[in-house]
């Protein structure tokens, strides 16, 4: 049972967030479809509903349309709805099917729903090189870089402007792009943890210095937590680690069932007691999802003692100061939790979208230094360190010598591809199988979301440079 409402053309779900039922594998996310009428069809309406298969604990998105008719006194006809693309690197597949369903009208349900106020002015990637001529669109999103089969989408923001591709399918484009549904995989580590760290530093002076052990019990149990603090556990160097080969501990991660168990009490156990301790904390980085989500369960602990016995970090910190300030959809307003009474937010992956999310989101990181109509509402430090806009504060080596990692966020050395005088490190944030969100140093960026483990976009940020250089620019 699910309640739309009609807004002009949009037919708009009520139910914006995860929505479970009892099925042991699959969720699903509704987003506003469309209501139409053409020659012929007198008494009838037309709907087109995009929807989303999430995954359950994971953050798989399968994105279908089901298409119906239907009259207002209830008389429906059957619906079709058809599942033909997806961002989920280790499971592609089609499916679609006929259902029987039942439509009761309720003139009571009175609700006007807007778009997202937030939202860019979006127009279409052909049109970008009639405004800027020196930028080759071809060189975006391009198979050179990205297998075109496993792209779900992509886009440029300039100027305050969100230029788009085409959300292509197996059976040609998604009718319904602009309200497609994309994941977020690790982006969330920038997204809901460097960002959730940034607010609570902002909010309450040093809190990134506090101490893990003393909001997450599991870990003061474990042992060798108490000089570990918010930040070190933000910058994936906890000093605990099995290997520092790459994504070697992350992947036993997988293999330990982290990723897979749904309570908050399983998840934090192993995340407290899954590596030793084999250095001091701040000096070794490794990649841990598992660190990310224990910053999230601590920053809600944190707020607790600080304030509302109630409070929640991805709620209090991201979703209403930052998102609702940013007038973002309701899509984003949520994020994947434990499956029990805490109900614990992941942190380290967990968030869906919509593509103009991201886009306001990047121009909000480029632009607003912080701040939304004026009010600080991130550490200005932290979120210039992020973004390499500090030479003294790069982050610690991350993968190789060409990767930082500082505060949540990844960054890359340029300067060798792009034959820069001197070292050019771009912020960039990364998202399993193949999602990434570059922000140059010229004003511009650019994101995909796809899916068959492809990172590649230095040939995109050599052509974005003919707009204005990269190389040697400071943000």
């Amino acid at each position: 049972d699910f309640d739309y409402v009609t807004d002009n053309d949009r037919l708009v779900p009520l139910q914006t967030s995860f929505i479970a039922r009892d099925h042991p594998f699959w969720e699903y996310v509704l987003t506003p479809g469309r209501i139409w009428r053409e020659p012929g069809d007198d008494d009838w309406t037309r709907a087109a509903i995009p929807f989303a298969l999430i995954e359950k604990n994971a953050n798989c998105t399968h994105n279908g349309l089901l298409t119906f008719l239907y009259q207002s006194d209830g008389t429906v006809s059957d619906a079709i709805w058809q599942i033909a693309s997806e961002t989920c690197a280790y499971f592609h597949f089609d499916a679609w099917g006929r259902l029987d369903i039942s439509y009761t009208p309720n003139p009571d349900l009175a609700v006007s729903m807007r778009g997202p106020a937030g939202h860019l002015p979006m127009r279409p990637l052909r049109e970008l090189q009639e405004t800027y001529p020196t930028i080759d669109v071809t060189a975006l999103g391009a198979a050179s870089d990205i297998t075109p089969e496993h792209m779900t989408a992509y886009g440029l923001v300039i100027n305050g402007t969100h230029y788009t591709s085409e959300c292509q399918t197996r059976y040609g484009p998604y009718p319904n792009c602009e309200e497609m549904v994309v994941p977020s995989y690790s982006l969330a580590k920038s997204l809901f943890g460097g960002l959730a760290l940034m607010r609570l530093e902002q909010l309450y002076p040093g809190a990134k210095d506090a101490i893990i052990a003393d909001y997450v019990p599991a870990c003061e149990a474990a042992g060798h937590w108490d000089d570990v603090t918010f930040e070190n556990a933000l910058d994936m160097a906890t000093g605990r680690y099995v290997s520092t080969a790459p994504e070697a501990d992350e992947n036993a991660e997988v293999q330990a069932d982290f990723f897979i168990v749904e309570t908050h009490a399983e998840k934090v156990r192993l995340a407290c007691n899954q590596y030793p301790r084999k250095s001091r904390p701040g000096k070794t980085w490794v990649y841990h999802t598992t660190d990310t989500y224990l910053l999230g369960t601590a920053m809600t602990e944190y707020l607790r003692r600080h304030g509302d016995p109630s409070s929640d970090a991805y709620t209090d910190l991201i979703a209403e100061p930052i998102w609702r300030g940013l007038g973002l959809s309701p899509t984003i307003m949520e994020t994947r939790r434990t499956y029990d009474d805490r109900a614990q937010g992941f942190a380290g992956w967990g968030l869906v979208m919509q593509r103009g999310d991201l886009a306001r989101i990047l121009d909000f990181l480029q632009t607003g230094n912080g701040q939304i109509e004026g009010v600080q509402v991130l550490d200005r430090a932290m979120l210039d360190g992020a973004l390499q806009r500090r030479k003294a504060d790069r982050g610690l080596q991350a993968t190789n010598a060409d990767f930082k990692y500082n505060n949540g966020f990844w960054a890359w050395n340029y300067g060798g591809f792009g034959a820069c005088s001197a070292e050019t490190w771009l912020p960039f944030m990364s998202g399993f199988g193949g999602v990434s969100a570059v922000l140059l140093p010229n004003g511009v960026s650019y994101y995909y979301f796809s899916d068959g483990y492809e990172f590649s976009w230095g040939n995109a940020v050599k052509a974005i440079a003919s707009y204005a250089p990269v190389c040697g620019a400071e943000p």
